[in-house]
């Protein structure tokens, strides 16, 4: 389950196919792991196209973590910055992970006084 999570975590939609080659999980299990945790939102899973990717919430709740972590790290400069974001896009700017789940482009206006480490927009 770790291995498949692990995958999971960029964020983007993932087919069964690739996650069973990369896990040796047959697909008919990752299926019921699936439909399982899309009942509890933990990820999101598309049965059509059999694919699936991690929970906008669990999502949000790994890179909040992650930057939590990275509190002790010192930064002493202010930044401010505006970028463009394609939709379904993940890029890195300075270093700045960046990633637009949604259906179109988005302007984002940011100021900060502590380094960023990845900023994931996603449809409420």
């Amino acid at each position: 389950m770790i291995q498949i999570f692990r995958l999971l975590e960029d964020g983007a939609w993932h087919s069964l196919k690739e996650i069973a080659w990369k896990t040796r999980v047959p697909i008919e299990d990752l299926i019921d792991y699936c439909l399982a945790l899309c009942r509890h939102e933990v990820v999101e899973y598309d049965a059509e196209s059999e694919r699936v990717r991690i929970g906008h919430e669990l999502k949000n709740m790994i890179t909040m973590l992650n930057a939590h972590d990275r509190v002790g790290e010192k930064w002493r400069r202010m930044g401010a910055g505006t970028v463009i974001a394609p939709p379904h896009k993940r890029f890195q700017i300075q270093g700045i992970s960046m990633q637009n789940m949604t259906e179109q482009d988005l302007k984002i206006e940011f100021t900060f006084n502590m380094k960023p480490i990845e900023i994931v927009i996603s449809k409420a």
